[in-house]
């Protein structure tokens, strides 16, 4: 069976963001469903009248593709003979609306989600000091979500949670994939009590207000000879950390190879989410893959399954902070390290994925799913 995935450029290029990590596992599991993929990349839309439009009349789910995408994806579909028209990602859901009088009756059209606008939205507005305003576009960006799943054949999406808000919206059928672990040599660890390490985009509201929750209670517990290593951007938020928590090193964003090299020295990689936000944590997988002693909470390993192993979890920031502090002796944090080494060995490959798939679509690939 042939199917094309519709994708803007940043989701396929070279910078190893969330959006590119998971845009490839989708890609890997699609082909190990039995199915031939070719990629239609279509280009976003920045010419000033479009720019002058959204800004004037703001929609939650704006047109980002020039107009000439359409045809391209039809001409496409048709050169190919798809027969699943894939949009990645849930900006490209209002195409579907667009495209389905246009595409032969069998072609599905199928969603891969990286998560709901909605969720991560809920997150910016106060629970206690909410506005009219807000309110209205939270429910702006419910009702175009509900709309879209009209002519949405299938969607796929990273957690089970959002699975359930996506049955919620009215989505005809649903399926929810399993994170996947790289299969790498562990990182050589050499830990230093008194390091602990923290990687994540700094202006993402569910993450960062995580990180300054486990702070606060980190510095309550009185763990003066214990530094949490903050990497990541945007910069000017980084420094903000480093001058409000006395506990904080930032170093700022590294590439791959100065990050691994970092990341061997921590005692635990720390990973504070209290909020379930949209999509997943490919941050988390990293920690997974290079066999780091972890802590994290059940919002943060959303997404993520495994066999054997445990993985250390709390569900507040106290609680976290004592674990933190915990991971930092050694014989704790090697306890740890061989639980995590059980749960990278024993999560769903992508070739179990791409059976997931193959059941979902019907396809002939499709066998028993993993447990």
């Amino acid at each position: 069976m042939n199917a094309i995935v519709v994708t803007h450029a940043t989701a396929v290029g070279a910078r190893p963001g969330g959006l590119q990590i998971c845009t490839r596992e989708y890609l890997d599991a699609l082909a190990a469903a039995g199915l031939d993929v070719a990629l239609e990349i279509i280009e976003h839309d920045r010419r000033l009248i479009t720019r002058a439009r959204h800004r004037l009349f703001p929609t939650p789910y704006p047109d980002q593709w020039r107009p000439d995408a359409v045809d391209q994806i039809v001409a496409a579909a048709v050169r190919t003979g798809a027969e699943l028209v894939c949009l990645n990602l849930v900006n490209l859901a209002p195409l579907a609306a667009v495209l389905r009088p246009r595409l032969p009756r069998a072609t599905r059209i199928v969603l891969l989600s990286h998560g709901l606008e909605s969720i991560d939205f809920l997150h910016t507005i106060p629970a206690r000091r909410d506005s009219n305003h807000s309110s209205r576009q939270l429910g702006r960006r419910l009702i175009e979500e509900r709309r879209q799943r009209l002519t949405i054949d299938h969607v796929f999406c990273l957690t089970p949670f959002e699975a359930e808000i996506e049955r919620w919206l009215g989505a005809r059928a649903v399926t929810a994939l399993p994170r996947t672990i790289p299969r790498v040599p562990p990182i050589a660890w050499r830990p230093d009590p008194g390091r602990l390490g923290f990687v994540g985009t700094l202006d993402h509201q569910p993450t960062s207000d995580g990180l300054e929750q486990f702070l606060a209670a980190f510095e309550r517990l009185e763990a003066n000879s214990v530094h949490v290593r903050v990497v990541g951007g945007p910069e000017p938020a980084g420094r903000a950390l480093a001058a409000r928590f006395r506990s904080v090193e930032y170093l700022g964003t590294l590439g791959d190879a100065d990050l691994e090299r970092e990341a061997a020295t921590w005692s635990a990689f720390v990973h504070p989410l209290f909020y379930w936000a949209r999509g997943c944590s490919t941050k988390l997988a990293s920690a997974l893959a290079w066999q780091l002693p972890i802590a994290t909470t059940p919002a943060g390993a959303r997404g993520y399954t495994w066999r054997d192993g445990t993985l250390p979890m709390a569900d507040s920031p106290d609680a976290f902070a004592r674990l933190a502090r915990e991971l930092t002796n050694p014989s704790a944090a090697s306890r740890a390290r061989q639980q995590v080494g059980a749960i990278a060995r024993s999560s769903p490959t992508i070739d179990e994925v791409g059976r997931l798939i193959g059941g979902a679509l019907g396809l002939s690939r499709a066998v028993a799913a993993p447990a």
